[in-house]
């Protein structure tokens, strides 16, 4: 009877291990974001004058999802919705024509994805900050 139990706990204990030799090569799934809540880049001109910045957003891939240019008035903002829907790293790249720049990693998850986080992407007349809220 011992023998039973011992081999069905065995059985058992290797159940949660299956699957595991997957190819870990593939991208992660796609994830359904919130059409109302998307994952969004504002960006915010706080300099004293009009500025054009180049924002970039990348996947770790390669594959680039967001490249804008945009001339903003001073205190202007743009809004920015991608269309993220796979987590992963995203180099943002924010650089403002008379040479400041930001390269950043950003690390999106599922759960940013699905419930929306916005990035701020802030114009300052000494760079460009960024700030996020999830």
């Amino acid at each position: 009877m011992r023998r039973r139990t011992y081999l069905c706990g065995l059985a058992l204990s290797t159940l949660p291990l299956s699957g595991c030799a997957g190819d870990s090569s593939s991208s992660p799934p796609t994830v359904t974001p919130d059409p109302d809540d998307p994952v969004l880049f504002v960006v915010t001109n706080q300099q004293g004058a009009a500025a054009t910045v180049q924002l970039t957003l990348a996947l770790d891939d390669g594959a680039t999802v967001l490249d804008e240019s945009v001339t903003l008035d001073a205190g202007a903002s743009r809004e920015y919705d991608p269309g993220i829907d796979r987590p992963g790293q995203y180099e943002l790249t924010a650089a403002i024509e008379n040479g400041l720049q930001r390269t950043l990693t950003l690390n999106i998850g599922s759960g940013d994805i699905r419930t929306g986080s916005n990035y701020d992407v802030i114009l300052r007349d000494n760079g460009v900050q960024v700030t996020w809220e999830e």
